[in-house]
């Protein structure tokens, strides 16, 4: 049972660069760790049990031997750097896993994962990955955390951001199909809470939006041209965006414009330029 937002993934060729972007932007990053089976190693910006992942790839060899999962991380972090998936949480992931094999996407797992952080404790959960990569796909890999969420919170607590960003609100995936990002949504993962809205100027796109808590996912279907439709031809469908969420949004333009941070100001919301952010599309709402 899928039960609420978890990460979101930004792949970056090199962590600590990556690490000292995000600062710049008013995060606090804290060290992640290693995962011992797939040659990786992240950096994480924490505000609740929600949280962005910076991750990298250490060992390209132990990567490629990982499969898709390696090998298609490998290849993004080749040609690219910025928003590359996303993880949703629950329970009991044997229910999803089925469905996503009788719908003819395939899944592996649930399986072992295991990231050993700097002070030596280890996390650990198992994973769903559907259709063998959750790399720029349109659909999230699956976490159930075997580590309790009390530890979670007291090993990595929420971090105090100077930006003033206290949450994940969102994220907007590019598809080329509506109803087929409907069908996996709705019977794969279960996903009931949905709204679906037609094709809207300010977006260029048909969208169809589910929620978790306070956590929006908006899938669009690009119907004209425009930036979702120029990411959908450049890198396929997946990930487009990230809605971050904050209770005081003039404060937290205050607080980029003195970091020198260049963004773009509506009336609803702060855009990061994605230049500043190691590629990836940051929105700024409030709370």
């Amino acid at each position: 049972m899928i039960e609420r937002f978890d990460h979101a993934v930004i792949g970056i060729p090199d962590l600590e660069t990556g690490m000292a972007a995000f600062r710049g932007l008013g995060f606090a990053v804290s060290e992640g760790g290693r995962h011992p089976s797939l040659g990786t190693r992240n950096a994480i910006v924490r505000f609740g049990l929600d949280y962005l992942e910076l991750l990298t790839v250490e060992n390209p060899d132990l990567a490629r031997d990982r499969g898709p999962f390696g090998a298609e991380l490998l290849a993004f972090l080749g040609r690219s750097s910025g928003l590359v998936g996303y993880v949703l949480a629950g329970t009991a992931l044997e229910e999803q896993a089925r469905e996503l094999k009788a719908l003819g996407v395939g899944a592996e797992g649930p399986f072992d994962m295991d990231r050993v952080r700097p002070d030596g404790r280890r996390l650990e959960w198992q994973l769903v990955v559907p259709g063998g990569s959750p790399w720029r796909k349109p659909w999230p890999y699956l976490i159930d955390w075997i580590t309790p969420e009390t530890d979670l919170l007291a090993w990595d607590p929420a971090g105090r951001h100077a930006c003033g960003v206290t949450g994940v609100a969102g994220i907007d995936l590019v598809v080329e199909s509506l109803e087929e990002a409907e069908r996996l949504y709705d019977r794969a993962l279960g996903l009931g809470s949905r709204r679906i809205e037609p094709a809207s100027p300010r977006t260029g796109a048909r969208s169809l939006h589910y929620r978790l808590g306070d956590f929006v996912l908006g899938i669009h279907q690009p119907t004209e041209e425009g930036p979702m439709a120029e990411v959908l031809e450049q890198d396929g469908p997946g990930p487009f965006g990230l809605v971050l969420s904050t209770p005081a949004i003039a404060a937290t333009a205050g607080a980029l414009s003195l970091r020198g941070v260049p963004f773009i100001e509506t009336p609803r919301s702060l855009d990061i330029d994605p230049g500043a952010a190691s590629g990836a599309r940051l929105r700024i709402v409030s709370a």
